[in-house]
């Protein structure tokens, strides 16, 4: 039985915010607790904040662009010295995502694909918290809920330690769980019958020059129900460690552990094999 739902209204301003991120469970947060608990449990006190870094300004430049003109004018006002050299024109990185964007503006596809509400923040009960999603487009006329998403290379493979394996870059940023997460939160937001899903969507441009783009679905309701399981199966423990109940663990490699590690032993050289 679902309880009541936070009394705080989740909008652009705070939806990032710590009181956002203590009554709420997100993709991000989840990820966070499954990659390091201590870590996870120092950003939602405040504790702890990953740096501003201009890979980060960037995917914000490269979402605002898709928000609308609006929003890319309120990033510019708030980032311009980030972003932009003394004279005006984009530094390096930014003159990258402006590419981006350009071979997407310019496809027609990409762009109609990308049509519907912009940022659409969804709350919706499951596995014994209350969960928060905001979608890059969300048209369901159109039956689809679309993520932007940058991408190295989307070719490449990238290596999974977890899985110790070569992997597409779909699967090393688990973009599956993030699509099974979406469309469950969607549908049980709009009230929908079980197993009635939008088909999630990515559209996708690379780093390289010139970019490369592709629109990718997601769509796989088998997938879906596993990483559901899988999420179901972790959120006891996530859920106690955040109320407090549980003692976080530290996995010891991340930046956040790097930062507070304290030594108390002497570690034998083989363990480093």
């Amino acid at each position: 039985m679902a309880t009541a739902a936070p009394a705080l209204k989740l909008t652009n301003d705070n939806y990032h915010s710590l009181e956002a991120n203590q009554l709420f469970m997100s993709r991000g947060q989840y990820n966070d607790f499954l990659a390091c608990e201590a870590m996870a449990m120092a950003k939602i006190s405040g504790e702890y904040k990953e740096e501003e870094r201009e890979s980060l300004l960037a995917g914000r430049l490269f979402h605002a662009w898709n928000h609308g003109p609006d929003k890319l004018a309120e990033f510019f006002a708030k980032y311009r010295s980030e972003i932009c050299k003394k004279d005006g024109e984009l530094k390096a990185p930014f003159v990258k995502v402006q590419s981006m964007i350009d071979c997407l503006r310019m496809d027609p596809f990409a762009m109609w694909v990308l049509q519907g509400q912009k940022e659409v923040i969804l709350t919706a009960f499951m596995f014994g918290c209350w969960w928060k999603v905001q979608i890059d487009s969300l048209n369901r006329e159109q039956g689809r809920l679309v993520e932007l998403k940058s991408a190295k290379s989307i070719r490449a493979r990238e290596y999974d330690r977890e899985l110790r394996e070569w992997v597409s870059f779909i699967e090393y940023w688990k973009y599956p769980r993030q699509a099974a997460i979406y469309t469950e939160v969607e549908r049980l937001a709009s009230g929908r019958g079980l197993g009635e899903y939008l088909e999630p969507i990515m559209v996708v441009a690379s780093k390289e020059d010139p970019p490369d783009k592709e629109i990718i679905s997601l769509k796989e309701p088998d997938r879906y129900a596993a990483e559901l399981r899988e999420i179901e199966k972790n959120m006891p423990r996530i859920l106690a460690v955040k109320a407090g109940k549980i003692e976080p663990a530290r996995c010891g490699c991340c930046a956040y552990c790097r930062l507070t590690k304290k030594l108390d032993q002497i570690v034998f050289y083989r363990e480093f094999e």
